[in-house]
């Protein structure tokens, strides 16, 4: 009986600090602004940029925009799985994909992710406020290591 209690105690602490990990991932926004864009306003989108998601790969993989733009991503399933697309540091993303594959029930809720049921289409706008490469990725388990791809920033 202490075993158990034990154990359940123990699942229960994990379950409360990886929620929290991801809910105060990116609760600042100038954090996120700092190293990867922010979240951008409909209003100002430039441009629409159309990514498939199939057999565990994007497509496409690779996406150039100019420092500055507001990009409407429009983010289609066309798979029978379950996927993610999440814009980050690549350190972020291999944390993500090591809390999906403890607790893969948790939902993409923070502004630079999306969740995609098979068939479904959804979009992410994102504003590109610095120059250099930015990751994305599929944290789910078993698709992280294929499902990747850069987001080359151009300076203005």
């Amino acid at each position: 009986m202490r075993k158990h209690l034990i154990v359940c105690l123990s699942f229960a602490l994990l379950n409360i600090f990886s929620t929290n990990i991801f809910s105060s991932a990116y609760s600042d926004n100038n954090a996120i602004d700092s190293v990867i864009g922010k979240p951008g306003d409909a209003s100002n989108v430039t441009r629409i940029i159309k990514i498939t998601v199939i057999e565990n790969r994007f497509l496409p993989s690779e996406i150039n925009v100019t420092q500055g733009e507001t990009i409407r991503f429009v983010v289609k399933s066309g798979g029978n799985e379950q996927h993610e697309m999440i814009i980050d540091t690549m350190d972020n993303l291999q944390e993500q994909a090591k809390m999906r594959r403890i607790h893969p029930e948790t939902k993409a809720a923070e502004q630079n992710q999306i969740r995609l049921d098979p068939g479904e289409q959804k979009e992410l706008i994102w504003q590109f406020t610095r120059a250099g490469t930015i990751d994305f990725a599929c944290p789910l388990p078993g698709h992280f290591k294929g499902m990747r791809g850069k987001i080359n920033v151009e300076k203005k």
